[in-house]
């Protein structure tokens, strides 16, 4: 068996703790979704933002990938990839995705 940096647990432990992080501003995440079938289970949280949509798809491999669309014309404004061993690691690469769903029309 493959041993893996993270639980799946954790990865939606992460995800909660940005969903309370973000109460009261203009960004909400909302949706968590797990899949613990296949080889590499998943997470990936769903967030709304100001005209845009953004998606964190994290794997208990420790690969995670940040997606930003801008809503009014569908471009995709943000992509990043990171492979990481603890979620501390994934602060900047959030800092980046969260500026860029509440600024989407800076890009």
């Amino acid at each position: 068996m493959t041993k893996y940096p993270f639980k799946l647990a954790e990865i939606v432990s992460w995800y909660q703790l940005k969903q309370r992080s973000l109460q009261g501003s203009d960004v909400s995440l909302i949706n968590i979704r797990e899949r613990d079938i296949g080889p590499k289970p998943a997470a990936a949280a769903d967030f709304d933002g100001a005209d845009s949509i953004g998606r964190i798809d994290g794997w208990v491999s420790g690969e995670f990938d940040f997606h930003v669309l801008r809503v009014s014309n569908g471009k995709d404004i943000f992509r990043r990839h990171a492979d990481v061993s603890a979620v501390d690691e994934l602060e900047e690469a959030y800092v980046d995705f969260l500026r860029t769903l509440q600024n989407p029309n800076l890009i």
